[in-house]
């Protein structure tokens, strides 16, 4: 009897190695991941830039094509290259990962070839920014404003994804009528329709000094309404010079909980238009609350918030 039940553990042993056997067998051959060639690409490459020489079997005179991707025109064909195409799909926060699928073709026979692009995350304002921006931006401490250019800040406004502008629109900015100068150590927020969306990041600013050496200035913010009451968005602003200046903050991390408004805190004489369609709150000195409403002109000074936190 002994021996009888020792065979019969050694066959149902046997059974259940053989199915366990099989199902990895299954599984593996199932897994079509082992197909598709992975490639790393970081957010924000440059419209032609190679991603990969595509190595296909076939021989003779080959021909390539693209059946499937996932964001039309994100990636292209030169020749047997895998180039970049609209860079602007490359961000990783709306796609972690492009698929391409590249048909290979001799004439006489086809190979499929299957990539995965994957997109490596980086800091969104960091990737807009270059040489002595990017730079002071990598040694800026959280709170702090770096000083940038008017193609920085306009980049971040046209590519950033999800991206508001408040205070005064781009139409009262750059519209016909010439800039005055208004009084500085005040604090200053235009009170019209341009706000800043509930759940949004303040992380970019620009506005017209009428003078030079500026470093006092700082940048407000309020929710619910735009008499405040106003808190300041990270530290003061670097020193600065007169005209329009530009600026990003580094490690925006509150998001507002309702509709915001941006101000400033006006260090110095700041620039302002005629606007009989628009007014303002003012008080003066670095205050949160603003008790005076005043109309016919716009001070000229904006910002950029997103709904989305990009950076680190």
């Amino acid at each position: 009897m002994k021996t009888q039940c020792i065979y019969q553990l050694c066959f149902y042993l046997c059974i259940a190695l053989f199915v366990s056997c099989s199902s990895e067998d299954d599984g593996n051959s199932n897994d079509s991941s082992d197909n598709v060639i992975t490639i790393n690409i970081a957010e924000y490459p440059s419209s032609g830039d190679l991603i990969a020489t595509i190595n296909s079997s076939l021989e003779g005179t080959l021909t390539y094509n693209i059946s499937f991707e996932t964001a039309s025109q994100a990636i292209i064909l030169n020749g047997d290259e895998l180039r970049v195409g609209d860079w602007l799909a490359f961000d990783y926060e709306t796609h972690e990962n492009l698929l391409v699928t590249i048909e290979v073709s001799n004439g006489s026979e086809t190979e499929v070839l299957e990539y995965k692009i994957a997109i490596q995350n980086v800091d969104d304002i960091w990737a807009f920014l270059n040489g002595s921006s990017r730079t002071a931006y990598e040694n800026a401490n959280n709170g702090d404003w770096v000083l940038i250019s008017e193609s920085e800040y306009n980049d971040l406004a046209n590519y950033l994804a999800h991206t508001t502008k408040s205070g005064a629109s781009d139409d009262q900015i750059y519209n016909n009528a010439s800039v005055e100068s208004a009084s500085g150590d005040r604090t200053v927020a235009n009170n019209n329709d341009f706000s800043i969306p509930s759940n949004s990041y303040v992380f970019a600013f620009k506005y017209y000094s009428w003078i030079n050496n500026v470093s006092t200035s700082r940048i407000k913010l309020s929710q619910d309404d735009s008499g405040g009451s106003y808190q300041d968005v990270g530290n003061v602003l670097p020193e600065h010079n007169d005209e329009y200046n530009h600026f990003v903050i580094k490690g925006a991390n509150s998001p507002t909980t309702s509709e915001g408004f941006i101000g400033m805190y006006a260090g110095g004489s700041v620039g302002a238009k005629d606007d009989n369609n628009s007014s303002y709150k003012w008080r003066n000195g670095n205050v949160d609350n603003l008790d005076n409403t005043a109309s016919g002109k716009v001070y000229l000074h904006q910002g950029l918030s997103t709904t989305l936190k990009q950076w680190d």
